[in-house]
């Protein structure tokens, strides 16, 4: 390397030049660096650096070598003519630069004295390493291992830095040589390669598999003793550095942890009672078991210390609020105490409340909320009811049983002599109106709504605020007869806080005055003309730029209030407010206006109000909202050792992570305005239908390509369910021409999107929003590449969930699964149900599309289908194949004869089944339509295999019970179907008896698909032949006027049809005396009667 010398010498100065304070010296530097030697000798450069990086005299100057070495061995080289040509200067230049490279960094391994150079060596080692992979450097190992029995820490620590950055080396290594590499380092008797040793095996265990990681767990014990010698030698950055290593190894193998978790409780919680130490490393203790519980609930919830342990620290975290001047006085509600120890605790208690539910915590937590709420401390006070409004959601199924009592509790505190308190009661009660929604304020509202509109004319301006949010989250899920006897005293206590000095009082009652609104709706009228104008009155003369986001509530709640009451009312101020919030728009300049995403959905509300009348104020809407959703991220990408708070503030909305040794960051909030602006999109094409057609063509434009959008999976979500609501305005515009263009394209990413797609969810959505797309383009809408193309794409989607199907049969048959691991199946389980629900949905839209046309290309499912007919105990996997096949029975009719085979077997087997009212309902609704959309090739079965076992079940004693109520109503509506199409096939007396036993099973009124379908034939047999049904005498009268009221009262009919059934009932009491009416009527249910009137069919 010797060879380097010289240009080492020269490179040298340009590096001092790069450190320089001077920036004109520095950025002189830096061009020249590009210009002179990256650009024309990068093989010289990387051997300098190297050389540098090893040899130089000085170890700031060997530091900042291989710093340099680092970054430009792996950004692009010249700029190639084809971007997969694209080199790294390292892989430009030759492997005998390479191997030069890795022998002096491997000389500097060895030889470097000084702990921060060492450092910078070890991470650009281990840059090469996660760029080219462990083989590429087979001697490192060896060195590696060595460097972790040599007599020099710093060697020691070296080596396990460097397998911390590249747990990979180890993957190839038997479960005696990891432990070995790791046994003796963490009783080191150096405090840093202890942690080093610490942080590599942790690595280790995140990159690693189930096996790999089950050969640690012998150390996970030794692992814990680093963290006590910490705490022994106190040594506290050390212990935090160990505790979020820990973390990580907690949330991706718990199950590591379960034999050493009574231990790890008891010195967690005692570092977090540790007044000794600093807040952010008692924070880190609890998390690191907070993390354990929300990853693996039911081993937290069987060890009995957990709750005992942990809740008590929390609790005394939250009691650690201290009173601030600044909360009193400021003009300004900000979040800047998000990192304090108390907010650490509430928010704790909220995640460990979800995590393990209120069987273990609630007792536990409420051993000392009512001590606390009685202390004399106020901070005591707001800690109790803090904890109360944070363990709500988890702990919802004991606490709803308890709801007044607590509610009890809580108002008691709105007389308390401390605001915090008062503060701090109003935060709860808005928070249980949200978690016990509706019981709250369906059982509640006399207790909680006084006690907020109090608290709304407190003497303290924060607890006032509070009390009117707390107030939007009652009136939210309120009925308009619950707010109702409150809105006279609800809004003169709004309109007072509208008066006050306070910034945020005035923005907190507009929004409260826009939640009631929408609450009362038409009730509104009364308010309007003192609300409205006071609104208007705020946007046209409060310009100044620190009441924009005042403006901004103005334009939301006059919208709200504009919905509310409806146009006639708001017609008088719609010119004005509309000139208002165009002038708005024109002033919005600065991308952090608040007001730009008030106005935005105060377009959309007025949109909803206007309809098509709001189609000229499109030019002034559509231009900043598509822009908006055509934005495209903000990344930053920085070196692992840089401060990226300092460039990118998380004020912003920037959030970092690391990933592949670089430290990289994404604006979230730009995201959530992204979001925003499809959603909107979404609902103008709604909204407007075809008087949205102009911005058709660019919207989707912008929406196809985000079904790739992974930065955010909101976005992703969106886009997918605006396509078709997009397509639709299209549709309605009558352009079929244009509609079946835009869908050509559209059809085809939606289908390379569906394709591999490996996040259940968004898969759903991708499925949904195609049925929803096809049922919009209408027949014979896709070529058939594309029918292969989407039928290819069910078959791999299905087939992976088979896979996994087959492996968890497996695990529960090998006893393999813990609480924990079942609670993850059952949860994966649910999600893939949901996608498989939307994988038939698609099929049965284009089925509906293509008909008999697309049997050929379904062929290709048949094999998948024939898998989960055979999945005997998993009756969903049935189920899912049966449903398929009723949907090409329906679509295809007879052309579907030759593929019915095994389907039939598994549908008269369906029939007779009882563990899965499901799957019979599914194999029921398949008979119907074999019948009426099968043909002569369905009959026989219909008639000699389906008919008696549909009977037989109908005649079961739990047929009515509730978990068998849809199944039987469908096997009603078979019947209906089947005596409609087949009847006359049958033998007189069979015909006779099927239709007997038919009406006898009415009424149905649960499945409103069927409904329509089974009163009609009712309707038909009355009218052609009624002495079949009601020939019999009284009972059978009666019985029909019972099953008419029943499905008037209960059941949305088409018009014809109520009609037809109010004469059917009506003809039917004609027939009887006026004692045998009375004492039928009287038989019928009061509710039915009441229904009937408020109808009017009576």
């Amino acid at each position: 390397m010797s060879n380097f010398s010289q240009t080492a010498a020269l490179l040298k100065a340009v590096m001092s030049s790069l450190m320089s304070s001077d920036n004109d010296e520095r950025t002189r530097a830096e061009a020249q660096l590009n210009t002179e030697w990256v650009a024309t000798q990068p093989q010289t450069l990387l051997g300098s650096l190297a050389f540098l990086a090893h040899r130089d005299g000085e170890a700031q100057a060997r530091a900042f070598a291989a710093i340099l070495l680092r970054r430009i061995a792996y950004q692009n080289a010249a700029a190639a003519e084809n971007k997969e040509d694209q080199q790294t200067v390292w892989s430009a230049v030759p492997e005998a630069v390479h191997q030069a490279v890795k022998a002096e960094l491997m000389g500097a391994l060895q030889d470097e004295t000084e702990r921060g150079a060492r450092h910078k060596v070890c991470d650009t080692i281990s840059e090469i390493v996660s760029h080219e992979g462990a083989e590429s450097w087979p001697e490192l190992l060896g060195a590696l291992y060595a460097c972790a029995q040599d007599a020099d820490a710093q060697r020691r620590e070296s080596a396990y830095r460097v397998f911390t950055a590249c747990p990979e080396l180890l993957e190839s290594q038997d479960a005696a040589a990891i432990s070995g590499a790791f046994a003796g380092a963490f009783g080191d008797g150096d405090a840093a390669v202890r942690l080093a040793a610490l942080q590599a095996a942790v690595a280790f265990i995140v990159n690693a598999g189930d096996r790999q990681r089950a050969a640690l767990a012998p150390l996970v014990a030794p692992m814990l003793g680093v963290l006590e010698r910490q705490v022994a030698d106190g040594d506290e950055a050390g212990l935090l550095d160990a505790l979020l290593a820990l973390m990580d190894a907690a949330g991706e193998a718990p199950k590591l942890f379960r034999s050493v978790l009574d231990a790890l409780v008891t010195f967690c919680t005692g570092l977090g009672k540790n007044a000794a130490l600093e807040a952010r490393t008692q924070q880190a203790a609890v998390e690191l078991l907070v993390t354990l519980a929300e990853v693996a609930p039911g081993m937290c919830r069987k060890n009995a210390q957990f709750c005992a342990q942990v809740v008590p620290v929390c609790l005394a975290m939250m009691s650690s609020v201290e009173d601030d001047e600044a909360w009193h006085t400021s003009d300004v509600l900000d979040d800047s105490d998000n990192d304090e120890s108390w907010v650490f605790g509430e928010q704790t208690m909220d995640r460990l409340a979800i995590a393990l539910g209120g069987k273990q915590l609630l007792p536990m937590a409420f051993n000392m909320i009512p001590q606390m709420l009685a202390s004399d401390d106020w901070a005591q006070r707001v800690a109790g009811l803090s904890a109360i409004s944070a363990i709500g959601e988890g702990c919802y199924r004991i606490m709803r049983g308890e709801l007044g009592q607590i509610v009890g509790l809580v108002a008691d505190r709105f007389n308390d002599p401390n605001p915090r308190v008062r503060y701090a009661a109003c935060n709860c009660l808005g928070q249980m109106s949200t978690d016990f929604a509706p019981a709250m304020q369906e059982k509640h509202a006399a207790e909680v709504v006084p006690r907020l509109l109090a608290a709304m004319g407190d003497a303290h301006a924060r607890v006032q605020a509070h009390a009117a949010a707390a107030m939007v989250n009652f009136a939210e899920e309120a009925s308009k007869t619950t707010m109702e006897p409150y809105l006279d005293a609800l809004l003169e206590r709004l309109l007072a806080m509208l008066r006050s000095d306070r910034r945020y009082v005035q923005e907190q009652a507009i929004t409260t005055i826009a939640t009631v609104a929408e609450n009362a709706q038409s009730r509104f009228t009364a308010y309007y003309g003192a609300i409205m104008p006071m609104l208007l009155n705020v946007l046209e003369q409060v310009t100044d730029a620190e009441y924009r986001t005042l403006r901004g509530k103005a334009m939301e709640c006059a919208t709200f209030v504009a919905l509310a009451v409806g146009r006639e009312v708001f017609e008088a101020d719609s010119a004005r407010l509309v000139k208002l919030l165009t002038e708005a728009q024109q002033t919005v300049a600065d991308a952090d206006d608040p007001q730009a995403s008030y106005l935005q959905q105060a377009w959309a509300r007025l949109c909803q109000l206007l309809g098509r009348d709001f189609e000229p104020l499109l030019p002034v809407v559509m231009p900043p909202l598509l822009t908006a959703a055509a934005q495209q991220p903000d990344f930053a990408v920085l070196a692992a050792d840089e401060d990226a708070e300092a460039q990118y503030a998380a004020e912003d909305g920037w959030e970092f992570t690391q990933l592949g040794g670089q430290q990289v960051g994404i604006r979230t909030s730009a995201l959530e305005d992204k979001l925003e602006a499809v959603e909107l999109l979404a609902s103008y094409a709604d909204s407007l239908r075809g008087g949205f057609v102009a911005y058709a063509a660019q919207t989707l434009e912008i929406m196809v390509p985000l079904f790739r959008f992974y930065y955010h999976e909101g976005v992703r979500q969106a886009a997918a369910t605006a396509v078709p609501l997009v397509l639709g305005a299209l549709r309605d515009s009558g352009d079929a021409a244009t509609l079946r263009t835009a869908w050509a394209a559209v059809c085809d990413k939606y289908i390379a999107a569906m394709d591999g797609e490996d996040d259940d969810a968004f898969a759903a959505q991708l499925f949904a929003g195609f049925a929803d797309s096809v049922g919009v383009a209408g027949a014979a809408c896709m070529g058939e590449a594309q029918l292969v193309a989407f039928t290819d794409a069910c078959v791999e989607l299905m087939t992976r969930y088979h896979r996994r199907m087959e492996e968890r049969a497996a695990a529960r048959a090998a006893q393999e699964l813990d609480e924990d691991d079942e609670e993850q199946l059952l949860e994966d389980e649910l999600v893939e149900g949901q996608a498989v629900d939307e994988v038939a949905k698609a099929l049965h839209a284009v089925l509906r599309a293509h008909g008999a046309a697309y049997v050929p290309v379904f062929e290709r499912m048949l094999p998948l289908a024939r898998k989960y007919l055979q999945q005997e105990h998993d009756a969903a996997a049935r189920q899912w194949a049966i449903c398929v096949f009723d949907d090409l029975v329906e679509f295809a009719g007879p052309a579907s004869a030759p593929h019915a085979g095994e389907f039939l077997a598994a549908v008269a087997a369906a029939l007779r089944q009882t563990e899965s009212p499901d799957l019979r309902q599914a194999a029921a609704y398949g008979v119907g339509i074999m019948a009426t959309k099968g043909g002569d090739a369905y009959a026989d079965f219909v008639l000699s295999t389906a008919l008696p076992a549909m009977l037989d079940m109908l005649a079961r004693s739990d047929a009515r019970d509730a978990e068998n109520v849809f199944a039987t109503e469908n096997i009603v509506a078979a019947l209906a179907k089947l005596l409609a199409a087949l009847g006359s096939r049958m033998p007189g007396d069979m015909h006779a008896r099927v239709l007997q036993v038919w009406f006898a099973a009415l009424p149905v009124s649960n499945d409103e698909e069927e409904v329509p379908g089974v009163y009609e034939y009712l309707v038909h047999v009355m009218n052609e032949r009624p002495e079949a049904l009601v020939g019999a005498g009284a009972g059978a009268a009666a019985h029909l006027v019972k099953v008419a009221v029943e499905a008037l009262a209960l059941c949305t009919l088409p018009e014809e049809l109520k009609q037809a059934l109010v004469a059917l009932m009506q003809r039917t009491m004609g027939g009887l005396d006026d004692a045998a009416k009375r004492a039928l009527w009287d038989e019928i249910p009061r509710a039915q009667q009441q229904a009937l009137a408020a109808k009017g069919l009576i």
